[in-house]
Formats: structure tokens, C-alpha cells, sequence
């Protein structure tokens, strides 16, 4: 989830969940679960029962036709209306066992009484995990601490170890000849709890529990930690504690029939289940830059309307989640049981792994079987023993050269195109054509230059259609990566602009553009020679129109389109990138495996990276497979959201994310926008010159360009004047 630099504002970072195409899926197939949309809980250890057709465990999100009209789906592939009580959310909890159980290996018959029994229930709630208080999904409360199994808290005499929510744990006294610990649990500084506890090597008294009256129920388990020893260093005596588990009993969440949560009504409010249907329809506005919230952080995204889908008339829809907070989040791909999945079957594309780059425009070359386009992470057999699969499902290694990671490049008509609605007929010749080629690598989208998969470059700014960059004389756009435009003069009665572009302060390009309604003299281009070719076009832009305000001459730039020509990646056979050897570098699609085995640790817990970023998460071995000896496995990624964001290049853009957003330092005003007398005036005071700054006149206020006239001796017609590195 990062900012870019692409000139316009873009869906913030979410969470996607899988794409559906509307004329191909049918009503009751638009369905998410955890494995399938990531603002779902999910577990990794519970896989199979997660996934469950009956008696399912966690989260759903389904469609539900009701009332025989507008269904959903490729009865009616165009229609974007979900109705009332037609989106169902549904939860159900799960039994997880106390760490003090799993850890100590007990069982019914050593667990001690005073658990009452050797699990609690989780159940998410909207994406979070609470516990369903004594197993009844209408009391959830918040899980304040679960000790990892691993963990160990070591304390001394008066500390203070701080739980969270308010909850805290203070050691009165540590007796090593007595084997004991007094602590004491507070809230607030208040005491609940006080107890000394006897390290003595059997669980009854090592372990203590607490319990009170809270939410519906009388006498319930709210508190678990175990002394697992004493001992004593050089100058003070310590107590070591495990296993400590704590629910927030004094702020719990009662669900009942009629209640409303975030624009869902609660249908059943059962001790097993809870069922809720949107309240009010969801009219879904199919633009791909649109979000169609139905709760405080999920929403629809869609592509625009006949774009992505197999139907003109279709589009593609998905669930995602806002990140808004900061934090770390991770990014899932689809998890596979193997067991049952077969050795051909380990297959991601983007839009079943969240790291991949996605474009909803795109979905049905994306997911093509023959002809696909963007990228692909695969399993492939080579050697024919320890095969990863439900032929060996107890397998966690993947040889050398069976990890393959492919890219296809894709067309993208640039923006000048699509805005104005230009054909091949129209298309001026200084373009070379209606469209440029993204290449996704290692899920950052590049541009393919010249169509040419072993030439990357950075796209550093393709500015939104809906987007116009105001900019009078003196004025700097930045675009980032050292480039920058300069407006050098604005000739309002002319209806023409002089400016330059630059890189880290060297003049690249400089031209005079005529703003006078013929897309030929308004549009500017620029060429060089970088890469592997010679005359290749790197920068693209349009001048909309130029005005007067009450002081300064402003010209509208629009459909602004730059790649780093600087910096080419160039890849070839034999090349090695993040742990993958390139295998085939070909004009059209870049092939490459891994240049080392893979061994899984078939830990939930642990990370097995075969890239900088991307790593495989298991679950444990035999947890989450219908096997005994299989395991889940997937790829994921970590993203960080910081407290605030700081702008990048578009680079670091991922359409998808998955995530998406658009950024820029300097000023965008929309499409439909006619600045007042004040706004101008705001921007003026903002983008002062140094000549204004020191009283001096501004050449932006002259009549015409006199002084570049002089300068060039060039007659008033539209002139490029460029110097090429």
C-alpha cells in the first residue's frame, strides 16, 4: 500500500478479494470466505473447516437473490443494483485451545477443572477475531493477550507487565527457597485478581485462573497465566510466566436480533451463528476508480462497465478492505490443501494472490488460460520424485528450478487517447500508436518500451484523465525521479505556452505549444535515444487551454505521460533476480525459476521467503489438510502503512492491493473544474516566482513572447525546440 506519483488521486491501499465476472458467474457463485477475501479472518490451522461446504466455520460474505429481479450474474450480466437483504454476511465461531493445553500436550483428562475444558471459541466479527464468551456467539469480547506457546515473560519484584486495553500484571514478591510468586491483575490501576502461586512442578498449582460475573453469563473464565519456575540471579529473584490468556470482560459486545452494524441488520442471533443482510440496496457505480462502500472499510470495487468482463454488457466485481490505519498488514494468495490439490494446481495469478499486479480493465486477459497477460507464480514438477501434491502431500520441499515466476506485457491506450476518444485515423503519428506496454515485475508495473519485455522503464507519471495541473510562468511540476516542468512563458492572446523539461536541473526538452483546438498542435512529445533502441518516445503531454486571471496568464496541462529513459532495466538469459534465475528473456514474456531448493517449515508461525518480500506460509504440519501428513500452503507478502505517507513514483503502484493510490505534490484540479478569481489567486500566492517574490514584473504578464522572439527569432506558430541527450 504505497503512495505514488502518478498525477492523480487513486483509490486508497486495500485488501482484495477475488474477481468475478458477471457474465460468467452465476447468482449464488458470488461468494467470498477468508480464503477468498482478505479482510476475512482466517487461519491457516483451521483451512479445511474454513472452507467447509456444510458446517463451516468463520466468515461469509454471499449474494442472495431474493426477489427474482436484477439478479446478479450472467442471467443479467449489466445489472449493478444489489437489493435489500440480498448481501448476506454470516459468522461462526471455532474452538482454539488454550495455550496451556496444546503447549503441555493435556488432555480431557489432565486438563484442569478449573479451564472448564481445553478450548475457548473465537468468532470474527467484520475481519476481527473476538472470543465468544463461554461458546455463545451473541457475547463477544476482546482478546487482550494470547501468549504465544514460545513466549516467556520474565519479571522481578515490582514490575509491571502492561497487557493491553488497561490490564496490567504486577509481581509483589518473588520467594525462590518457597518456590513462589504473589502478582497481582489490575485495571486501571484497580486490583481484580490477587494470587501466589507455587511452582512446584505440577500444573494444578502452577497455573492460575480467574473468573467473575460479566455479560450475560455468572462465574466465567476471564483470566489464565502459569509460573513455569522461579529463580534467583546475582541480585534478584525472578518469576518466569507462560500461557497467559485474557479477555476484556468489562467491555463485551451483545448481539441481538435488530441490531444494526455498519449498515447490516442482524437477522438470527443465535448461540452457533450470526446472520446479517444488508439494510438498504447498493446501487454499484461501475467505474474502476470508484468505491462502493457497504460497511466503514469494505467496499465493491468493479471495472468499468464492459471492460475485464467476457460481455460487453458485464463487468468484474470484488469485495475489498481499506487500510487506512497505520500498521502491518499482510497480503494472502489462495491457500491450497495438499492433499488435495494436485502438482499442476499450485498455480497464482493476480487475482489469486494479493501480491501480484491487478487491473480489474484487464481481468479476462489476466485469467485467460491461452494468451494471458501479467504475471504468474507456479509450481512445476521437473524431477519427478518428491512431487508437491496429494502424490506425496507430506512433501514441504520444492527443488530447484520447479518455482516459476512468468510476466506478460499488456496494452494501455494512453490517456490522451482515451479522453478524447481518438482512433487510428486520429491518432497524430508522433505517438507511434494508440497504446504503450506495461510489463509487471515482481508485482511493480513498468513499461515495456517499444513493446519489448527485456526493456523495463519507470513509469514516472501518467496523469489521470479526470486530472488538470494549472501551472503559470515560473511554476515547477515535479515529477518525480529528478524530472521536472518548467512553465517559461504564457502567452494568453497568442494562446500559447513555452516551457521546458528537465532532469536534476539540465534542460531535456523545451517547446512552444498552441493551444488553438487541433490535438496535433496541442499535444508535445519528446524522443531519445535510451535502452537498446534509438528515437524512442519517453514524454507525452497535452495543453488544454491557457487563461487570464486578475494577475497571472496560467496554462491547463492534461494527459501528462513520462518514463525514466535514464535508468532501462535491461534483462537477459542467465540474469539473477531476487533468488530466481532469468530462463527465457524474450520480447514478449520474461520466464524465470528458482536457482535454489525451497525446504518449507511447516510452521503457521514462520516465514519462507524466496524473494526480498514474497514468502510461503504453511500452516503446521497435518493442521488445516484433510491429511494427517499434508499441510496449507501460500504466498504472501507483508505491507506497511505508515502514519503518513510520503509521495513515490509510480513505480511502487500496484492497480490491485491491493494496492492502489495515486499521489502528487503539486496542485490537481478535476476535470469540470473553472477556477474563480480567489482559487487563481490562492495558487498565485503558493507558486510565487522569485521575480514576483522581488516585485519584479512577471514575463508571464507580457502580451506575447517578445523577449522569446528575440531570442530564437521564430515566428508565432507552434515550435518544438528540443536538445536530446
Amino acid at each position: 500500500m504505497i503512495l505514488t506519483s502518478s498525477g492523480s488521486a487513486a483509490p486508497d491501499p486495500c485488501i482484495s478479494g477475488l474477481p468475478l465476472d458477471t457474465n460468467e458467474t452465476s447468482p449464488d457463485e458470488f461468494c467470498w470466505d477468508s480464503t477468498t477475501f482478505g479482510g476475512l479472518y482466517y487461519s491457516a490451522n483451521k483451512h479445511k473447516d474454513l472452507v467447509a461446504s456444510e458446517d463451516w466455520w468463520g466468515e461469509r460474505l454471499q449474494y442472495t437473490e431474493t426477489d427474482g429481479q436484477y439478479e446478479l450474474g450472467k442471467n443479467n450480466p449489466r445489472n449493478h443494483v444489489i437489493g435489500e437483504d440480498e448481501l448476506v454476511y454470516s459468522t461462526r465461531q471455532f474452538p482454539n485451545k488454550y495455550k496451556v493445553v496444546s503447549e503441555l500436550g493435556l488432555d480431557a483428562n489432565t486438563t484442569p477443572s478449573e479451564l472448564g475444558g481445553m478450548v475457548y471459541y473465537k468468532l470474527p466479527w467484520f475481519g476481527k477475531p473476538y472470543v465468544a464468551v463461554e461458546n455463545d456467539a451473541t457475547q463477544l469480547a476482546n482478546l487482550v493477550i494470547d501468549q504465544p506457546g514460545s513466549d516467556k515473560k520474565i519479571l522481578k519484584a515490582g514490575d509491571v507487565w502492561d497487557l493491553g486495553k488497561n490490564y496490567s500484571l504486577t509481581v509483589n514478591q518473588v520467594d525462590v527457597e518457597g518456590n513462589k510468586v504473589w502478582f497481582s491483575l489490575s485495571k486501571e490501576g484497580e486490583e481484580l485478581e490477587s494470587g501466589i502461586v507455587d511452582a512446584d512442578g505440577t500444573i494444578e498449582n502452577q497455573l492460575f485462573t480467574a473468573k467473575a460475573d460479566f455479560g450475560d453469563g455468572n462465574d466465567q473464565l476471564y483470566f489464565i497465566t502459569y509460573v513455569d519456575s522461579v529463580f534467583m540471579s546475582a541480585t534478584d529473584s525472578f518469576a518466569v510466566f507462560k500461557y497467559t490468556w485474557l479477555i476484556d470482560k468489562n467491555d463485551i459486545l451483545i448481539i441481538k436480533e435488530g441490531d444494526e452494524y455498519q449498515g447490516f441488520e442482524v437477522k438470527e442471533a443465535s448461540e452457533s451463528e450470526l446472520v446479517l443482510k444488508n439494510s438498504d440496496s447498493i446501487t454499484l457505480n461501475l467505474d474502476k476508480d470508484v468505491k462502493n462502500y457497504f460497511t466503514d472499510s469494505w467496499y465493491f470495487q468493479t471495472s468499468d462497465e464492459g471492460k475485464g468482463s467476457t460481455s460487453p454488457n458485464g463487468y468484474v466485481i470484488y469485495p475489498a478492505k481499506e487500510l487506512s490505519k497505520p500498521g502491518n498488514y499482510t497480503l494472502r494468495g489462495l491457500p491450497f490443501d495438499t492433499n488435495v490439490a494436485s502438482s499442476d494446481e499450485f498455480c497464482w495469478d493476480s487475482t489469486t494472490f494479493g501480491g501480484l499486479y491487478y487491473s480489474a480493465n484487464k481481468h479476462k486477459d489476466f485469467v485467460s488460460s491461452e494468451n494471458w497477460w501479467g504475471e504468474r507464480l507456479q509450481y512445476i514438477e521437473t524431477d519427478g520424485q518428491y512431487e508437491l501434491g496429494k502424490n506425496n502431500p507430506g512433501n514441504h520441499v520444492i527443488g530447484e528450478g520447479e518455482l516459476v515466476y512468468s510476466t506478460r506485457q499488456f496494452p494501455n491506450k494512453y490517456k490522451v487517447i482515451s479522453e478524447l476518444g481518438l482512433d487510428a485515423n486520429t491518432t497524430p503519428s508522433e505517438l507511434g500508436g494508440m497504446v504503450y506496454y506495461k510489463l509487471p515485475w515482481f508485482a511493480k508495473p513498468y513499461v515495456a518500451v517499444e513493446n519489448d519485455a527485456t526493456q523495463l522503464a519507470s513509469l514516472v507519471i501518467d496523469q489521470s484523465g479526470s486530472d488538470k495541473k494549472m501551472l503559470k510562468a515560473g511554476d515547477v511540476w515535479d515529477f518525480g525521479k529528478g524530472y521536472s516542468l518548467t512553465v517559461n512563458q504564457v502567452d494568453v492572446e497568442g494562446n500559447k505556452v513555452w516551457f521546458s523539461l528537465y532532469k536534476e536541473g539540465e534542460e531535456l526538452e523545451s517547446g512552444i505549444v498552441d493551444a488553438d483546438g487541433t490535438v496535433e498542435n496541442q499535444l508535445f512529445t519528446a524522443k531519445a535515444d535510451f535502452g537498446d533502441g534509438n528515437d524512442q518516445l519517453y514524454f507525452i503531454t497535452y495543453v488544454d487551454s491557457v487563461f487570464l486571471s486578475s494577475y497571472y496568464s496560467f496554462a491547463v496541462f492534461k494527459y501528462t505521460w513520462l518514463i525514466d529513459k535514464d535508468n532501462i532495466l535491461v534483462i537477459e538469459n542467465g540474469d539473477e533476480y531476487q533468488g530466481f534465475e532469468v530462463k527465457e528473456a524474450s520480447e514478449a514474456e520474461l520466464v524465470l525459476k528458482n536457482s535454489d531448493s525451497i525446504t518449507l517449515n511447516l510452521d503457521k508461525d514462520a516465514k519462507n521467503y524466496f524473494t526480498d518480500s514474497w514468502y510461503f506460509q504453511t500452516s503446521d504440519e497435518g493442521k488445516g489438510s484433510t491429511s494427517l501428513n499434508g499441510y496449507v500452503i501460500y504466498p504472501a507478502t507483508g505491507v506497511v502503512i505508515e502514519a503518513e505517507d510520503a509521495p513515490e513514483s509510480v513505480e511502487n503502484s500496484t492497480e490491485n492491493l491491493n494496492m492502489t493510490q495515486d499521489s502528487n505534490e503539486s496542485e490537481i484540479i478535476s476535470s469540470d473544474y473553472s477556477p474563480d478569481a480567489s482559487e487563481v489567486e490562492d495558487s498565485e500566492n503558493k507558486n510565487n516566482s522569485p521575480e514576483e517574490e522581488t516585485g519584479e514584473e512577471s514575463s508571464a504578464k507580457l502580451p506575447g513572447f517578445e523577449i522569446l522572439v528575440g531570442v530564437y527569432g521564430i515566428a508565432f506558430c507552434r515550435v518544438f525546440i528540443k536538445r536530446r541527450n
